[in-house]
């Protein structure tokens, strides 16, 4: 790092973006998928000024995905262990093996 002086602020760390989504304080079992989880302030897409330009589409497709397996699949059966993402950054599974029935 740099040295700093009086004029010269000390950089700040990176924020904790792997860990937001998942404060007990604001998200009860913030660890489980909960599709109707109500209020959801969750900061994938971020809010007011930085609000994601593309946020409108993903939730569309995802709406798509999400409804087309319910309409499809009856029943998943997990096939495998799951996978974490090992990021400083994101936080999920890069994989989850599953069966559709």
């Amino acid at each position: 790092m740099p040295p700093t002086s009086a004029s010269t602020p000390a950089p700040r760390p990176p924020a904790p973006n792997a860990s937001a989504n998942h404060d007990e304080r604001v998200f009860h079992d913030p660890g489980r998928l909960r599709l109707d989880r109500t209020p959801n302030k969750h900061c994938t897409f971020a809010y007011g000024p930085h609000f994601c330009l593309g946020a409108y589409l993903a939730r569309a497709e995802i709406g798509a995905v999400l409804e087309g397996l319910r309409d499809l699949v009856e029943d998943m059966e997990r096939t495998g262990p799951s996978k974490p993402v090992y990021s400083n950054f994101l936080s999920g599974l890069g994989s989850l093996p599953l069966a559709l029935k």
